[in-house]
């Protein structure tokens, strides 16, 4: 991660045993399992499926001009947060998160600071636009039969907001993997190998993450290595095959992590489906009606 120093200003870019993610004052960004070790930079817990970082920058031009540039494929919303605002003029108010469409560099506001100490600015970013989506219909998102092992709130690591309503399936690595919904991938790391039990595994997960029309998100995680059929920036239908099933990051063995998102302003919330009409329970297998022709 990097951190532009100015003469009067500087920013940095920031986003169970729990992960926790944080910026040191030199811009290096480190993962921790130990709190207090990450309070003093503000730290956040990770929730392990987040875009690089450096996708979403700020510019700042000479003549006073912020502008937030994103490099994503899908909207992202931007929350900035001023280490002061004594000294500090806006052209307009900068309070509420801001929404900055895929793939483009949007002017935020000129600004002007008479401060004694420099101004820093952190930026923290959530995929998506805020979206009020509370439930979700979807396809089954693999090919086969195979038994959940922890369900909605499971309590082995269904905990965080981002996964508390997800689902986890053990399957052989290579099953074919298939997008539930309609949608464009707007985000995907594919290069990670290997997997492990230390927290700091969090950060090596290969994912795949769609939009849809709705405004929700679908997640695919432990992706098998370099096994993506699918783009950033590509359209997808319902079905198609995406990647392969793995056993990347954290995890214990072979199997797929799915779960339905919406933006909420600040994170991404999971949020409950129902495959083809039913909600999926712990030890359930998937019943035999529920497979579905699908697109290789």
């Amino acid at each position: 991660m990097r951190a532009a120093w100015l003469p009067w200003l500087c920013w940095i870019a920031t986003a169970p045993a729990a992960v926790y993610k944080y910026v040191d004052a030199g811009g290096i960004v480190s993962y921790t399992d130990d709190k207090t070790l990450a309070a003093p930079y503000g730290g956040q817990e990770l929730e392990y499926l987040d875009p690089d970082p450096d996708k979403v920058k700020l510019r700042y031009s000479p003549n006073g001009n912020l502008y937030i540039i994103n490099e994503l494929y899908g909207p992202v919303t931007v929350t900035l947060l001023f280490s002061t605002h004594d000294g500090l003029s806006l052209s307009r108010p900068l309070d509420e998160p801001l929404v900055i469409p895929e793939r483009s560099e949007q002017f935020v506001a000129t600004l002007h600071y008479q401060g004694n100490a420099p101004l820093q600015i952190r930026h923290q970013f959530v995929m998506g636009a805020p979206s009020r989506q509370t439930d979700g219909q979807l396809r089954v998102p693999f090919r086969g039969r195979f038994r959940v092992s922890q369900g909605f709130e499971g309590r082995f690591s269904h905990h965080l907001p981002g996964n508390r309503y997800a689902l986890d399936v053990p399957m052989p690595e290579g099953t074919p993997v298939l997008a539930a919904q309609d949608g464009v991938v707007v985000d995907l790391r594919m290069g990670f190998r290997g997997s492990s039990l230390d927290p700091a595994a969090r950060a090596r997960t290969n994912y795949i993450r769609l939009l849809h029309a709705d405004g929700s998100m679908t997640v695919y995680a432990h992706l098998r290595t370099d096994s993506a059929r699918v783009a950033a920036g590509q359209p997808v239908r319902a079905g198609e095959m995406i990647a392969e099933s793995g056993n990347t990051g954290y995890s214990t063995a072979p199997h797929l992590h799915f779960a339905l998102q919406r933006n909420d302003g600040q994170r991404p919330m999971s949020i409950h489906f129902r495959l083809h009409g039913r909600k999926q329970q712990q030890d359930e297998w998937l019943p035999a009606h529920y497979l579905n022709s699908i697109t290789t």
